[in-house]
């Protein structure tokens, strides 16, 4: 299973810096990141697909991350994430 993440930021440049900190607690959440993008025209959108490796594990670290405004530093203004599979 995947999840494409969809983060509204304040900097895309900030907003990586930060996302890449928090490797470790995704690790721990069993996602593993494949690949990031940024919106073309705007540096306010940030996608990052993900290996799944538990899905429970997963929506604990969503929900941890929701919360914890700190840890993405203060650059998340909205968060979407979906859990996908190949059809």
């Amino acid at each position: 299973m995947q999840m494409i993440a969809h983060y509204e930021v304040t900097d895309f440049t900030a907003w990586q810096t930060a996302f890449a900190a928090d490797d470790e607690s995704r690790r721990d959440a069993g996602l593993g990141v494949l690949q990031i993008w940024r919106d073309a025209d705007s540096t306010t959108h940030a996608f990052a697909l993900m290996m799944v490796n538990d899905r429970a594990r997963a929506e604990a670290w969503i929900t941890r991350s929701n919360a914890l405004h700190g840890d993405d530093g203060h650059t998340v203004t909205h968060a979407s994430h979906f859990f996908i599979e190949t059809a």
